[in-house]
């Protein structure tokens, strides 16, 4: 039960973060384009597991 409110408790903290550095920044396309940097590192190994896979293992020879 405690973990699950300190996880609630996490998630509007970042909720709030979210909201100021969206009224900071002014611009919904440049906020946008902030997170996007910020948040590469998830996506992009996943990308590149997926292009190697295709282009390297099922590539037809």
């Amino acid at each position: 039960m405690t973990a699950l409110l300190i996880l609630y408790l996490v998630i509007i903290i970042f909720l709030i973060y979210l909201l100021i550095d969206l009224f900071q920044t002014g611009n919904i396309n440049t906020f946008i384009d902030n997170w996007l940097k910020k948040a590469l590192w998830i996506w992009l190994p996943f990308y590149a597991l997926w292009r190697l896979t295709k282009e390297v293992i099922l590539k037809s020879k």
